[in-house]
């Protein structure tokens, strides 16, 4: 054997040994047997032989019941297969790192050295603050790659513009790698024009290139690539989704939350968790007691690896490996990379991190001493330059250092972005169907509803429904998605997890693929777990990146029925009004029918946007609550009632009364008992909260000089306080009495009867308020 092949075959070897002490103790004496007789592909064989015998259990312990449906063959047949699993991958990634080619070690060098000198760089101009818009100087905020250059190596398997990563804040690595594009962190950090961004966010990244930009709120770009991952399936597309994240970031629920999603629906999907032993100034003994965060892996009922993250071989090893079998439909696995963060959190945080004169750093002395010793760029070109393969380290750095300095004099010479109004909204791509004669049917508020969902999924393959129990054996907690799993199939009306953050998450990254989800959330109250990325990420993409995200949010809401024909008993977790929560949220249109022609036509419309759409769908005005609720309906997908555009239900002369939901009907009972007392009321519906169709109100409040405002919701900061600032704003002087508020007292939703009907605004209480601004 030659010394060459005998260093190899000791290298492979020691790896073996390393990878069983960390995996699986027990198998260790069988490799022990033949490691040195053996090459790798006799080893494998070896040690599944091995792996089985382990795992053989006697006959009379076989049979041995673990808990009804499971014996003891079965669970020690699972163990089997996981192990193997990760054994075998053990030696794929073996031979994967041996067919690296020269050219691409020298690659992955390139992209270390040209990473860290530009993170010096970004570093070195926030400690200057010599980028001036005006006097004011440029934040120029950024966080530390130092020392996780390595990442790099996850780059290598990958297909850029065509595979999709989520970068963690500090994988600027990852971002050069895949684009080649030393600009645009340095403009995003300037807050300069030229990105994506144009100023409006410091993230880098760009989805058209395959770089999904990262957000603050960690967890939320897993829960995006979910999404886009969801919609690869939908297109059987080998397209992989690589998801980065800190172990600080992985004790996110919202982390949890998208990997089991992505176990359970078999997603080509690759979790990166990069162990770097600091989130902020917390350490991994304060973050978690797991010895090991792969070992999360086997929980989800997907691998999870550990291996060295300072090393870009195994980690693009570890990454093609996991790669490759998520192409091959095997599902995702999760790659723990152990590394260590050099720097402080950010830029500003480096003094904190190392210590100051006056002060010590929170990294100790101890760490620092045995991390500086592993620098990848340092161990990884000593390797290379004693294998051969790199010549020249100096000129290396000379070339990163002279491309980051032209990039760091075009970004002095970029404009700064103008400030713009709007941008919140999309603008809608296509026109709306002009008005027609069409053929109609009668249908309750939830038919209507159902209606819509199949005549759109009919027309638009994109249009697909995820929420719990949607479809399978219960099809909707109401039944309103009856009938659609069956006749579009599973994947097109997704049974997901209990996890609302990742079905919304999911819902967004879908919608930035095209994609038209529409989401069931059971109860509106159940919204509350996908706050983040309702209002942090769906609300925001397009603001920040210009994409749009076509989707829209169903949430049965409320608990008031038409003319008080049944009581929901929902009580405080069944029966909330979420309008509010969303009102001041730039970004999300929200839209309210009453009718089950609107209940069709604004859903629609919702789907058609181009925009996030709450839909608010009064669950007390479905047809097992609101029986008499039911109307002709037009039929056709393109039918559409428009979003923003109020309805003057009933004409009228002395007061406007307002309202949107159950609470129309609320009002048209009213107006018929005040009739009688020659007190005119005229009643605006709303149907679009936001945009909210100020004009109609105005010149309804113009023509009787009184307002009443009506909802269900809580009456302290809810719509009718938005509506009453807008009139005091633009119409005060019309007025001949203060406006007046008909809402729910300012306290949760009780739950028995007589406690719910007093709670919820009635047709009589709406006829008093009535009164009593006539006699004002």
């Amino acid at each position: 054997m030659t010394p060459a092949r005998s260093a190899a075959r000791a290298t492979w070897t020691a790896d073996l040994l390393t990878f069983l002490a960390v995996e699986c103790p027990p198998l260790l004496p069988a490799a022990r047997e033949r490691l040195r007789l053996d090459g790798p592909a006799a080893i494998e064989a070896h040690m599944i032989g091995a792996l089985e015998r382990l795992c053989a259990l006697p006959d009379g312990e076989a049979a041995a019941p673990v808990h009804p449906g499971l014996d003891a063959e079965g669970a020690a047949a699972r163990y089997r297969e996981y192990v193997e699993e990760i054994l075998r991958g053990f030696f794929r990634r073996l031979a994967i790192r041996d067919a690296i080619t020269p050219e691409q070690k020298r690659r992955l060098y390139r992209w270390m050295v040209l990473t860290r000198a530009l993170d010096d760089r970004l570093k070195e101009l926030f400690d200057r603050k010599d980028v001036l818009w005006g006097t004011f100087p440029s934040p120029m905020k950024g966080f530390r790659s130092w020392s996780q250059e390595a990442i790099v190596g996850a780059a290598l398997p990958l297909r850029p513009g065509k595979d999709v990563v989520g970068p963690m804040i500090r994988d600027l690595g990852v971002i050069l790698a895949l684009t080649d594009d030393v600009d645009g962190p340095l403009l995003a950090q300037a807050g300069k024009s030229g990105t994506p961004f144009d100023g409006r966010d410091l993230h880098v990244g760009d989805l058209d290139k395959g770089i999904l930009p990262p957000a603050a709120p960690l967890g939320l770009s897993a829960q995006t690539l979910i999404g886009i991952a969801y919609a690869f399936k939908l297109d059987r597309s080998d397209r992989v989704c690589v998801s980065f994240i800190g172990e600080g970031g992985s004790s996110l629920g919202e982390w949890h939350e998208a990997v089991n999603f992505a176990g359970a629906q078999r997603l080509n999907m690759v979790f990166v968790l990069e162990n770097n032993q600091w989130a902020l100034g917390t350490h991994v003994s304060e973050q978690s007691a797991a010895k090991r965060f792969a070992l999360r892996g086997p929980g989800y009922g997907i691998p999870g690896v550990t291996v060295f993250g300072n090393d870009p071989e195994e980690v693009a090893a570890a990454t093609a490996w996991a790669v490759e079998r998520a192409r091959a439909g095997k599902g995702p696995a999760l790659l723990e990379l152990v590394t260590y963060r050099r720097g402080g959190h950010a830029h500003h945080d480096d003094p904190r991190f190392h210590g100051m004169p006056h002060r010590k750093g929170y990294e100790s002395d101890e760490e620092r001493e045995r991390w500086a010793a592993a620098d990848p760029i340092e161990t990884y070109g000593a390797r290379l330059r004693a294998e051969g393969v790199l010549a020249d380290p100096v000129a290396v750095r000379a070339w990163a250092q002279g491309r980051v300095d032209e990039a760091t004099e075009r970004m002095r010479q970029a404009p700064w972005p103008e400030p713009e109004a709007g941008g919140v909204f999309a603008v809608r791509a296509e026109p709306a169907a002009p008005e027609r004669p069409r053929p109609t049917r009668a249908a309750g508020y939830d038919e209507a509803i159902r209606l819509a969902m199949v005549e759109l999924m009919e027309s638009d393959p994109h249009v697909f429904v995820i929420g719990e129990d949607v479809g399978g054996r219960y099809e909707g907690a109401f039944g309103v998605t009856r009938g659609l799993a069956k006749r579009f199939g599973p994947e097109r009306c997704l049974n997901a997890p209990l996890a609302e953050g990742a079905i919304v998450g999911c819902a967004v990254g879908a919608a930035l693929m095209g994609k038209r989800p529409i989401v069931e959330i059971q109860f509106a109250d159940f919204l509350a777990p996908a706050f983040n990325a309702l209002v942090n990420n769906a609300a925001k993409i397009h603001w920040r990146c210009r994409k749009r995200v076509p989707m829209v949010v169903r949430l049965p809401y409320g608990g008031a029925t038409k003319g008080m024909q049944a009581l929901l008993g929902g009580g405080p977790f069944h029966s909330q009004c979420p309008e509010a929560w969303f009102l001041r949220t730039p970004g999300w249109k929200i839209v309210a029918p009453a009718t089950p022609t609107d209940a069709k036509g604004l859903l629609a419309a919702a789907v058609r946007d181009g925009n996030p759409v709450i839909y608010l769908e009064a669950k007390g005005l479905y047809s097992f609550f609101s029986r008499d609720l039911k109307e002709e309906v037009p039929l056709g997908a393109d039918f559409e009632v428009p979003i923003g555009k109020a309805l003057v239900r009933r004409e009228g002369r002395h007061v406007t009364c307002v309202a949107y939901g159950a609470m129309v009907f609320a009002a048209l009972d009213a107006a018929g008992m005040l009739a009688s007392e020659g007190i005119d009321l005229e009643v605006v519906d709303l149907r679009s909260l936001v945009p909210l169709d100020e004009e109609t109100i105005l010149a309804s409040v113009r023509k009787t000089n009184r307002l009443l405002i009506v909802h269900e919701d809580w009456k302290r900061g809810g719509v009718g306080a938005e509506i009453a600032a807008i009139v005091a704003e633009r119409a005060v002087w019309d007025l001949d009495a203060p406006v007046v508020r008909v809402a729910a007292p300012d306290h949760p939703v009780p739950y028995s009867p007589p406690l719910e009907y007093a709670f919820l605004p009635k047709a009589e209480d709406v006829a008093r308020a009535a009164r009593e601004l006539m006699r004002s």
